[in-house]
């Protein structure tokens, strides 16, 4: 769950809050008591969602994505005395064959990750020697060609879990967007009637609808505001 998503689940949980401090106002409403269960229901759809999105990769995913920060970790320390050693003695094939950043490692697919390994392994060890300045040795190599090839065994684990958990996002972003539509097109509307009869609680509404920026603790109107 994102910042954003935060603010907005949030502003959905001080709604149900305000509407359970005030029931003997509206109880009596059918149309908003209809509402308010559905709220409350869906925020509790909301966050099972969240707690699956969060868990969404078991013990083995787990193991997998640590195998592959290891070999990102690995091929960037290797890569970087490659590209340093380039730039000393002007190769500029080298260079370019060396040049990563662990953002650029972190975006290629599993199985261009794991060629990336190899090719910086067969670069570094043909540069052996004079890697030697710059404190890379064979052991590293050794050490670099086993994360490889233990990323290469566990690299199916790791797409799967990335696509279970981008599914997870995608399901928790619809429940999420479903409840902002709740309260606008429905909640915020039946809510009007309230606006002259009693206005201390709709006022006392409107405020709760202000999505809070828990980041700065700064509070802004909804995007969408209730009508005047």
């Amino acid at each position: 769950m994102n910042q954003d998503q935060i603010n907005i689940t949030g502003m959905h949980s001080t709604v149900a809050g305000y509407f359970d401090q005030n029931t003997a106002l509206w109880s009596g409403n059918k149309a908003v008591s209809d509402l308010v269960a559905q709220l409350k229901a869906n925020i509790a759809v909301i966050a099972q969602k969240r707690d699956a999105q969060e868990t969404a990769t078991d013990g083995q995913a787990e193991l997998a994505r640590q195998a592959k920060h290891d070999l990102e970790t690995k091929i960037l320390e290797i890569a970087d005395q490659l590209y340093a050693l380039a730039a000393k003695t002007n190769d500029v094939a080298l260079e370019a064959q060396s040049h990563f950043t662990l953002s650029l490692l972190d975006g290629l697919d599993p199985d261009k990750l794991e060629q990336t390994g190899k090719d910086v392994g067969a670069l570094a060890t043909a540069k052996l020697t004079a890697l030697a300045d710059f404190g890379v040795t064979a052991a590293d190599l050794t050490t670099l060609g086993t994360l490889t090839t233990n990323f290469g065994k566990v690299k199916q684990v790791f797409r799967t879990a990335v696509s279970k958990q981008a599914g997870q996002t995608t399901s928790l972003a619809q429940a999420i967007a479903a409840n902002q539509s709740l309260l606008r097109k429905q909640l915020d509307k039946v809510l009007t009637k309230f606006k002259t009869s009693n206005p201390d609680f709709y006022a006392g509404y409107q405020a709760a609808r202000v999505i809070v920026d828990r980041r700065s603790h700064h509070k802004t109107a909804p995007k969408n505001p209730p009508p005047k």
